[in-house]
């Protein structure tokens, strides 16, 4: 009993008996199923010699670790779980590709979050084991709940609810493991405990290189394989991919908006090659400092990807989509929680200086949500509004938005647009109700 404390023995016996009921019970078929496709997809070379070199990498750490007297054998099993929870993670979520733009960023602060959950599962001070029986399925079940809660602004009023009760579950916790450090001050003045917590931040640290690393890899692999679509020519795509990994080198936010604009780029030679790699870097430098745009040409399209940021809008990176056509998009940002829920998305379109048209379509699949589409796409309206042209929204302007009916309104030298349009082959009457705001 003494190489697991009570907390990751409750951890232990909850995971087999969970595996148990999942290899038998029937009602667990479909589970089974998705669980042996899981496995399947581990067994590729590509991930599995990914994963070697991770074990590798982590054994280098270790050792050079215990060659400077930081760590010890007794933190094995903190390493491991470390290796299985933060290194396997991280990994997945390089290979996934999330939040391109701040992948990194993110990468770290996951790693933090990480490091707090393994803290508290081999945390120096548990409860008994009947008690830590009830508290790991607990904290799971919160934990599932707060996720679910944070996916809809529908269950606002319960996930407040649910932080106060991990709040209050955390305080217990914090407030016990104070009354045990001052009860057993020498327990936890010991070498080994100073180890337990600073082995998981150090790692981490340590590693981070090592996922840096293996996210330029794979993005260089990506685009690389993209290359072989736009290049046909051997020898002009292995020129492609030398000069691009000699000006892009470590800068793989670049790299992926090169390959993006490849397909209308002159890349039948090396001249063509090389000045759509200029192109990028020229772009980047305007983006740094925007030459401002007078609002009777239409707006900087700098400025105007930032418009509807607060309500959750965000657009991806302006660039070209032809020779005279720019654009930036943001995602489609889910509306309810229904099966195939009511969305929400902003597009800016335009030259390579000037904004010319600023779209926001809402796309409703449910009827039973429809007026809180309608109300969404209107609050969203009233702000670009503001932020566009610095005016308040027509009330004919309201009322077309919300009764779904075409109209087209003249303000100034812009012209605003509301469209219905209902999409024929749908089956359960879906439509879209889109925003132009243009220069005229």
């Amino acid at each position: 009993m003494d190489i697991l404390n009570n907390r990751e023995w409750a951890l232990v016996i909850w995971f087999f008996t969970f595996i148990i009921f999942m290899l038998f019970s029937s009602k667990m078929e479909k589970m089974r199923e998705s669980f042996k496709n899981l496995l399947k997809s581990f067994f590729v070379k590509e991930i599995i010699f990914t994963f070697v070199l991770m074990i590798i990498y982590i054994c280098l750490v270790v050792f050079v670790l215990f060659e400077i007297g930081l760590w010890e054998s007794h933190q094995l099993k903190k390493t491991v779980i470390w290796a299985v929870s933060v290194g396997a993670a991280s990994l997945f979520k390089v290979a996934k590709r999330e939040k391109k733009h701040h992948l990194f960023r993110s990468l770290v602060l996951d790693n933090l979050k990480l490091i707090a959950i393994i803290q508290f599962v081999v945390g120096i001070y548990t409860f008994g084991l009947i008690v830590e029986m009830l508290i790991v399925p607990a904290s799971v079940i919160l934990v599932g709940m707060m996720a679910i809660a944070s996916t809809n602004k529908q269950y606002h009023h319960l996930k407040k609810i649910l932080n106060g009760i991990m709040v209050a579950f955390g305080t217990i916790l914090i407030f016990y493991t104070i009354y045990m450090l001052v009860t057993n001050f020498g327990e936890f003045a010991k070498k080994q405990t100073l180890y337990d917590f600073c082995i998981p931040p150090l790692l981490t640290f340590m590693y981070l290189p090592f996922i840096f690393i293996i996210m330029i890899l794979i993005t260089y692999d990506v685009v690389f394989i993209r290359l072989k679509y736009y290049i046909k020519d051997p020898e002009l795509k292995r020129f492609a991919e030398l000069y691009s990994l000699f000006r892009f080198h470590l800068r793989i936010n670049l790299l992926e908006r090169w390959s993006s604009i490849l397909p209308i780029q002159d890349t039948s030679s090396r001249d063509g090659i090389k000045k759509s790699v200029n192109r990028i870097f020229k772009i980047v430098s305007v983006e740094r400092n925007p030459p401002i745009v007078p609002l009777q040409e239409g707006w900087s399209p700098y400025a105007a990807k930032l418009f509807l940021v607060n309500e959750g809008l965000e657009t991806n990176y302006y660039n070209p989509c032809s020779e005279e056509e720019w654009s930036a998009s943001s995602s489609s940002v889910a509306l309810s929680n229904d099966l195939l829920p009511n969305t929400i998305s902003y597009y800016v379109d335009g030259n390579e200086t000037t904004a010319k048209v600023l779209t926001v379509i809402v796309s409703i699949y449910s009827k039973e949500s429809a007026i809180m589409a309608h109300a969404k796409l209107l609050s969203t309206v009233r702000v670009l509004l503001m932020a566009a042209l610095g005016i308040g929204i027509p009330i004919e302007i309201e009322t077309s938005i919300m009764n779904g009916k075409n109209q087209i309104f003249k303000l100034g030298d812009f012209t605003a647009t509301v469209e219905k349009n209902n999409w024929p082959k749908s089956t359960v009457g879906a439509y879209n109700i889109k925003f132009v705001l243009s220069h005229i």
